[in-house]
């Protein structure tokens, strides 16, 4: 996915330095992982966002002839991404953020 063309299009467009768009991994996740060695979470939530919208866009290229350009592609992974973190601040999480550990015989069971 790194190499893409659209993908390179899009993450320059976003203003993504070419340091995300050099190196050579042999599998996507290697890249993403680099990436996120960088960046801070909130950034590589966002960034993970656009990438999901490059392949929606890409879909939809494929399967519907719909070509997007880069500055849509990037604004509608901007809008998401600001409505996670709107939902996320007001509705309680569906996964608790620390794990929770009952000790003692029947204790219970370790809830994640």
């Amino acid at each position: 996915m790194k190499d893409c063309p659209k993908t390179r299009v899009v993450l320059e467009y976003g203003g993504c330095h070419n340091n995300f768009l050099d190196g050579n991994y042999s599998c996507c996740i290697d890249w993403i992982e680099a990436v996120a060695h960088v960046l801070d979470k909130m950034v590589v939530s966002d960034f993970i966002t656009v990438l999901w919208n490059i392949w929606n866009s890409r879909n939809n290229r494929i399967f519907w002839g719909v070509e997007e350009e880069a500055k849509v592609i990037w604004e509608r992974a901007a809008s998401l991404s600001h409505d996670f973190r709107i939902f996320n601040l007001e509705e309680v999480p569906m996964l608790p953020r620390t794990r929770v550990e009952e000790a003692g015989p029947g204790g219970g069971e370790n809830q994640l």
